[in-house]
C-alpha cells in the first residue's frame, strides 16, 4: 500500500479506469433506515458464521512452507493462503487484544496474516491516524528494537499459531523509505540496516513457541521489501545519483540507444543482485526456512526477480487521493467491462512460481467496497494463485473499532466482512474450480526491453505487451486462466476469441455480465458457493443449482449477495448455509460531498475532510431479496443472526410451485446475515 502522511506526498489512484456511471437516483443516498450493526469481536463459537474449521492448528505442523512445481507446499501437499494485513501499531495489540483479534480473526476462515509496516520509526501519524508504537524503540536510534513491542508481537504470532494463522513477515518498508526511496539496491548504509533489522527481528527466539522465525512453520513467507525498487524510482524521476544520466536525457533523444539499453541492464543488474544478496543472507547466515521475494512485480521488470522464490503483486480500485481534504471515485469495478484492477493482476502472474496478491481493497468510503474481496477470491481460486490478502484489517493497537477510521480497515467495516466467509470457502476449501487447462502469453524479456528503450516508464504496460505480443487482451483473463511467460524465446500468438459482454469462465463457474453497460452483474456458480454483486435492475439472478435471487429496491440499486454451505454439501438436504446480504454502508452521520467538474457539473468521485467521518456505530441497510433454494420448503428453516452470528429471530420459509424453499429477507430484520438450515 502507498501509505501516507499529511506531511507527504498525496497518492493517485492506482488505476486510471474511467468507469461508467451508475444508473442509481443520487450518488450520495439519504441515511433513513440505515441501522446499526457491527460484527461483533467475540463471535459465536460454532455458529453458521463460523468458519474456523477450515484452518489446520497449529499453523506448521505439516512441517514448512516450501515451493514445489509452481506452488506452495507442505508435507502434507498444496497450501494456499488466505489471508489479510496488520499494519503499523495493530501488529502490536496487548496480550489479552491478541487473544482476542486472534480468535476473531480465525473465525473468517483466514489462515494467513501479513505483519506490515512495523519498521516505521515513531509510528505513522497522519490522515486520520494518530501517532502510535512501532517496532522500535523511542530512543531515537531507528535500530533498537522496542523490547515491550517486541513481546508483544511474538505473543500474537503465537496466538495466530494455536489457530492455524501462518504470517508473512515483512522487513524493510517504512524505515528510511522518504529519505531513500528505491535506493537500497545501492546504498550500502541501507543495505547494512537491512541485514541489522532482519537478523535482530527473525533470530530472537519467541519466548511463547520456543523458537525463532527463521527455524519456526508458522512464518509462511517473508518480503525483503515494499513497493520500492531502484528501477521504478529512478526511471519514474524521483531519483538522482551523481555520476548517472538523467532520466529527462535517457527518455529523450540525448542518449544514444545503445546507451539506453546498457543502462536500463545496469539498473536491473543492480536490483537483481541486491534482492539475491538479500535472499543469500536470510536463507544461508540466518538458515531462514520460509520462502522469500523481494518486492512487487509491478516495480520492476521480471528478470530482477528470477532468484526470488515466489511473486507478489498488489491493487486496489479507485485508491483515493489523501490529505487534510480526501478524494475519491466511488464507482462500482462491475461495470468496467475490462475487468478492473483483477486483469492487470492477471497480467503479472509469470511463470514457474508462487503468486501472491498481498494487498488488495477498494477501499472505504466507496459505496461499493463488498464487492472487492469476492470477486478477487473468486478469480484468484479460477486462476490458480497462491494467496490473497484483504489490505488490512487494522492499521492501530485499537483492535476492536466501532467505525471506520481508516480507507484500509477491514475489521469494522460490515458490509465487506460479512462475505470474508463465502471468500473462504471459494479460495481456501476450493469451492470455485481452478481451471484445469490455462494460456500461457510468451512475452519475451527482450519485448520489455525494447518497450522501455522506446518509450522509458515506470514498469512498461505489461497489458500492452501481452496483447501485442499473444492477442490475449485484459478481458480475456476473465474467461480463461493465464500464465505469462517472459522468458520464452519467442512470442506465440494465443489465437483467442474477442470478449465479449458477458465473460464466462472457462470452468462455467464465474460470470461477468455487461450487456447492460451502467447495470452489470457479477455471479459465482458453484456447487457449494453463490455470489451476487451488481445492479439487478429487477432481474432474476440465476446462480445455478436450484438457487434464484430476486433483489428490491436498494439505496445505491445495487447489492452483494453470498450463500455459503458450510459443510460444503450443498443446499439441500442436511446442510447449513450462511446468507449475507450487504448494501450502503458508512459510519453514523458520516458527511461526503459530490465534487464537481470544471463546468459545474456533478462527478462520481465524493470528498469529505477527515472530521467529517462521522463516528460509530458503522450503520447499513437491510436488502429486500427473495431467495429460492433447491430444497423442500417443509425441510428447511432460517434464522435472522445477531452481530455475533448467534441466531436471534426465525424467518419465515415459503415455498414455490414446485413446493422449493423461498426465503424472503429484508429490513424489517435488523442483519446483514441468515443460517438457513435443511433437515
Amino acid at each position: 500500500m502507498r501509505k501516507t502522511t499529511i506531511l507527504f506526498a498525496v497518492l493517485l489512484a492506482a488505476f486510471a479506469c474511467k468507469p461508467a456511471v451508475e444508473a442509481t437516483d443520487d450518488l450520495i443516498p439519504s441515511d433513513e433506515g440505515l441501522f446499526p450493526f457491527v460484527i461483533s469481536y467475540e463471535m459465536s463459537k460454532g455458529a453458521a458464521t463460523d468458519f474456523s474449521t477450515l484452518l489446520e492448528a497449529p499453523a506448521g505442523k505439516d512441517g514448512f512452507i516450501r515451493v514445489e512445481n509452481g506452488h506452495f507446499v507442505n508435507d502434507k501437499g498444496i497450501v494456499k493462503l488466505n489471508a489479510t494485513n496488520l499494519t503499523a501499531a495493530a501488529n502490536f495489540p496487548t496480550h489479552e487484544q491478541a487473544e482476542r483479534v486472534a480468535e476473531r480473526i480465525a473465525n473468517f476462515g483466514i489462515n494467513c496474516v501479513r505483519l506490515h509496516y512495523m519498521d516505521w520509526p515513531y509510528g505513522p501519524e497522519g490522515f486520520p491516524l494518530a501517532k502510535e508504537p512501532s517496532i522500535f524503540a523511542k530512543d531515537g536510534s531507528e535500530r533498537n528494537l522496542d523490547p515491550e513491542m517486541l513481546d508483544r508481537l511474538e505473543y500474537l504470532i503465537y496466538q495466530f499459531k494455536q489457530r492455524g494463522i501462518y504470517v508473512d513477515v515483512n522487513l524493510y518498508v517504512a524505515r528510511y523509505q522518504y529519505h531513500y526511496k528505491g535506493q537500497n539496491a545501492i546504498n550500502t548504509f541501507i543495505q547494512a540496516k537491512e541485514r541489522e533489522y532482519a537478523k535482530d527481528l527473525l533470530t530472537h527466539v519467541n519466548p511463547y513457541t520456543g523458537l525463532p522465525m527463521t527455524k519456526d512453520p508458522v512464518v509462511a513467507v517473508v518480503e525483503l521489501n515494499n513497493e520500492d525498487a531502484l528501477f521504478t524510482t529512478y526511471t519514474g524521476g524521483n531519483l538522482r545519483l551523481p555520476g548517472w544520466p538523467a532520466i529527462a536525457d535517457i527518455k529523450g533523444t540525448e542518449m544514444p540507444e545503445a546507451k539506453k539499453r546498457e543502462f536500463y541492464k545496469t539498473l536491473l543488474k543492480y536490483e537483481a543482485d541486491h534482492w539475491n544478496n538479500m535472499r543469500t543472507y536470510l536463507k544461508k547466515d540466518l538458515g531462514l526456512m520460509a520462502p522469500v521475494t523481494s518486492t512487487q512485480v509491478s516495480y520492476s521488470q521480471p528478470s530482477t526477480f528470477d532468484g526470488m522464490d515466489f511473486y507478489d503483486n498488489h491493487a486496489y480500485w479507485l485508491h483515493p487521493t489523501i490529505g487534510v481534504f480526501w478524494k475519491q471515485n466511488t464507482s462500482s469495478m462491475v461495470n468496467n467491462p475490462d475487468g478492473g484492477s483483477l486483469t492487470g493482476l492477471s497480467a503479472r502472474r509469470f511463470a514457474g512460481k508462487p503468486y501472491t496478491i498481498s494487498e488488495y481493497n477498494h477501499p472505504y468510503p466507496s459505496f461499493y467496497g463488498a464487492e472487492g474481496q469476492p470477486m478477487l477470491h473468486a478469480y484468484a481460486a479460477f486462476q490458480g494463485w497462491d494467496g490473497v490478502f484483504a489490505y488490512s484489517w487494522n492499521n492501530r493497537i485499537n483492535e476492536e473499532p466501532q467505525s471506520m477510521e481508516y480507507f484500509f480497515s477491514y475489521a469494522a467495516r460490515t458490509d465487506c466482512l460479512a462475505h470474508f466467509d463465502a471468500c473462504a470457502a471459494m479460495f481456501l476449501r476450493g469451492d470455485v474450480q481452478e481451471a484445469s487447462e490455462g494460456v500461457t502469453a510468451s512475452v519475451p524479456l527482450k519485448a520489455f526491453e525494447d518497450d522501455w528503450v522506446s518509450k522509458p516508464s515506470r514498469s512498461g504496460n505489461i497489458s500492452n505487451l501481452i496483447k501485442e505480443a499473444t492477442g490475449v487482451t485484459m478481458a480475456n483473463m476473465l474467461e480463461h486462466k493465464i500464465t505469462v511467460d517472459p522468458h520464452a524465446e519467442k512470442a506465440v500468438p494465443a489465437n483467442l476469441k474477442e470478449a465479449g459482454p458477458v465473460k464466462v469462465s472457462s470452468t462455467g463457474q464465474i460470470e461477468w455480465n455487461n450487456e447492460d453497460p451502467e447495470n452489470g452483474m457479477f455471479m459465482v456458480k458453484a456447487p457449494n458457493v453463490k455470489v451476487f454483486s451488481g445492479f439487478p435492475k429487477g432481474r432474476t439472478a440465476d446462480l445455478g443449482d436450484g438457487v434464484k435471487l430476486d433483489i428490491g429496491k436498494t439505496k445505491l440499486g445495487w447489492a452483494t449477495i453470498s450463500l455459503t454451505s458450510k459443510a460444503g454439501n450443498g443446499f439441500d438436504k442436511g446442510s447449513t448455509a450462511l446468507l449475507v446480504a450487504t448494501g450502503y454502508t458508512h459510519n453514523k452521520d458520516a458527511k461526503f460531498k459530490r465534487e464537481l467538474d470544471k463546468d459545474g457539473n456533478p462527478t462520481m468521485t465524493i470528498s469529505s475532510r477527515w472530521y467529517d467521518w462521522g463516528t460509530g456505530p458503522i450503520m447499513t441497510e437491510g436488502i429486500p431479496a427473495k431467495v429460492t433454494l433447491p430444497s423442500d420448503a417443509d425441510a428447511t428453516s432460517c434464522w435472522a443472526l445477531d452481530e455475533s452470528g448467534a441466531r436471534k429471530e426465525a424467518v419465515p420459509v415459503g415455498k414455490d410451485s414446485n413446493g422449493k424453499a423461498v426465503v424472503e429477507i429484508g429490513q424489517k430484520y435488523q442483519t446483514v446475515w441468515y443460517e438457513i438450515t435443511v433437515k
